[in-house]
């Protein structure tokens, strides 16, 4: 995706800090960096790095949303392209607030809740950004950068009203350092130069629904067990059966129930010379053979329907605000092709 807006940092207010900091401010690698970044990082093998001297591989971690990316194509199945709703209104849908630092489950919501990933300090130091995520035109720095943009877009949908500042406050999503008059002219000064296509298209989405990614995942990716995300998998055998025993039961039931039948329909003949019981037992034999097939197959096809007109309406949403947004689905061509 060819990016066409100028290679700055997305605000120019600057955060208020301590006498301490200010000292210290040419010296940005060293003791700012320190002060705002985490103390260690886990890498992809496993390995417990320093963030500082590791700092590509840092970004990597914090930023980079690749497992959406992998199935951009089927997140229509999972949310709609609009921003998120602010934090109250999540509370209000009854979703618990969950922190977390992995940038994958940042807006993932599920039973427990919705995901949401801390927005860290150094996005809001613009010398970062040009010293860290805007150095070069290289395509990874490209890709951190649109991440980056995307997830302070995010923020700025999620805290709209004061509510949702002391929300964030309170559930420690925003740096100790904020207050409420920068935030409203910093999110003021990202939106001006916001433009959908200068974001990573995750970010084109708000909200996803963990079940659906999970089952995305599954059938699209082949990873049948471990879906999307083992925060809704299951962690040991018995949680499989368990959750799965409410299936078991109407499968075992049913076959009970055609069995009975059956033996009630072949012991009648003992009652030959009463007809009207022959004629009620075969009746009632007959209908508890067919009528839990007939049951399951009008709720499928109520389901069936259901999927489709949901299918029909998202995909129409979808279409009508990436025309809003002035994007086009790039992996669409990719298939055209």
């Amino acid at each position: 995706m060819t990016v066409t807006i100028e290679r700055s940092p997305p605000f120019a207010v600057e955060l208020q800090r301590q006498a301490s900091d200010e000292a210290t401010r040419d010296d940005h690698d060293t003791a700012r960096l320190s002060r705002v970044l985490p103390a260690t990082i886990r890498s992809r093998s496993d390995e417990i790095l320093n963030p500082i001297s590791n700092m590509e591989e840092f970004l990597h971690q914090e930023l980079l949303v690749r497992k959406i990316n992998a199935v951009q194509d089927w997140l229509w199945a999972c949310g709609r392209p609009m921003p998120p709703r602010p934090l109250h209104h999540q509370l209000v849908l009854s979703r618990d607030i969950i922190v977390t630092e992995n940038p994958e489950l940042h807006l993932i919501w599920g039973p427990r809740g919705i995901h949401l990933k801390p927005l860290p300090e150094y996005l809001l130091d613009a010398g970062f950004w040009r010293q860290h995520i805007l150095p070069s035109s290289h395509p990874i720095h490209v890709e951190i950068e649109q991440c980056a943009r995307g997830f302070l877009f995010s923020y700025c949908a999620l805290i709209a009203h004061y509510s949702d500042f002391r929300l964030a406050r309170e559930k420690g999503l925003l740096p100790d350092t904020v207050t409420w008059e920068y935030w409203k002219i910093l999110s003021s000064q990202i939106l001006e130069s916001h433009c959908y296509s200068a974001v990573n298209p995750r970010y084109w989405y708000g909200e996803l629904r963990l079940g659906r990614l999970n089952k995305v995942y599954r059938f699209r990716k082949g990873h049948l067990l471990r879906g999307y995300s083992r925060i809704a998998g299951y962690a040991i055998y018995g949680d499989l059966i368990r959750d799965n025993f409410a299936s078991l039961v109407t499968v075992l039931g049913y076959v009970v129930i055609v069995l009975t039948a059956m033996q009630v329909g072949l012991a009648t003949d003992k009652l030959v010379s009463n007809s009207a019981f022959q004629a009620a037992s075969y009746g009632l034999t007959v209908f508890s053979i067919i009528a839990p097939l007939i049951s399951t197959v009008a709720i499928m096809l109520f389901v069936s329907l259901w999927v489709i007109t949901n299918w029909r309406a998202t995909t129409a949403f979808e279409k009508r605000r990436f025309a809003e947004m002035g994007v086009e689905p790039y992996w669409r061509e990719q298939y055209q092709h």
